[in-house]
């Protein structure tokens, strides 16, 4: 018995001490922005890619933490998936700098096999997350940029809950079209609440498709109708996107002057003029 007593007290001193670790891993941070949403399959990944990239050529120093350990696509969508991840001397993990102040953590940048699947239990994974956010020397940036895992379960709560002590935090959810819309927003305002983390809008992605001869805009998934949050922008089907995603060449379309490059270009103004008042 007292030595049950004792193993559950050293397993609590090594969490509050990674907890610690943690925050002051998180310092050199100025700001953390969480990318939400409230199911799979409405292109957070993409969303939180494309805000980083966005970020960084209007010269701010990001870095993505992919905390999807089932669905990690982060180095993917970057065209980083050759990345590799290093240890310093100190035995602090570095993130994979793909150009000079735009810097991936993946759990995807860690498997020596990319076809292995992560089988691991909820327990398991937050631990995991704790331990790759304490023990990466992430440097100075001025944003870092986290795609959470879809819905509110173990892993979003665990990063949401150790974000929120950097000062300029952030969330912001990513929707579709679709008449479950009103009911997805209800859960992520509840959420960020409890957690104390300010909900700054939502990015509707998928929201029209505009046809490249005419000009006529089409909602082939319908409207986000009576959303009771700000949107910050919406993001138009565009088959050069799908393509430049499939190629890894995100960061090219984006250099680019289309209509989603544009989006994102006022959605991280938006974002900046934010957290720069709070």
């Amino acid at each position: 018995m007292a030595a049950n007593k004792e193993a559950i007290q050293e397993r609590i001193r090594a969490f509050q001490e990674m907890a610690r670790q943690l925050v002051e891993s998180l310092d050199p941070i100025k700001r953390v922005i969480v990318v939400l949403s409230g199911k799979g399959g409405v292109g957070k990944s993409f969303v939180s890619a494309a805000l980083a990239v966005t970020l960084w050529f209007q010269g701010k120093r990001v870095a993505v933490f992919d905390a999807d350990f089932h669905g990690p696509s982060i180095p993917w969508i970057l065209g980083a998936e050759h990345g590799r991840i290093f240890a310093d001397d100190s035995g602090r993990l570095i993130p994979f700098e793909m150009y000079e102040g735009l810097a991936v953590m993946s759990p995807e940048l860690l498997l020596d096999e990319k076809e292995s699947p992560i089988i691991w239990r909820g327990p398991m994974k937050t631990r995991a997350i704790i331990e790759l956010l304490s023990k990466t020397r992430w440097g100075e940036r001025d944003y870092m940029v986290v795609d959470l895992p879809p819905g509110t379960g173990d892993e979003p709560l665990t990063i949401a809950q150790y974000v929120a002590k950097v000062k300029n935090s952030g969330a912001i959810l990513v929707l579709t079209p679709s008449s479950m819309v009103r009911h997805i927003v209800s859960k992520a305002k509840k959420f960020c609440e409890q957690l104390r983390i300010p909900l700054l809008g939502a990015i509707v992605n998928m929201a029209y498709f505009r046809c490249p001869k005419c000009g006529t805009v089409y909602r082939i998934f319908g409207e986000a109708k009576e959303v009771d949050i700000k949107v910050l922008a919406e993001i138009p089907l565009d088959p050069e996107l799908s393509k430049a995603l499939d190629e890894s060449r995100l960061l090219e379309y984006l250099k680019e002057s289309n209509e989603v490059s544009l989006a994102f270009r006022r959605i991280a103004e938006k974002i900046d003029a934010i957290l720069k008042e709070h």
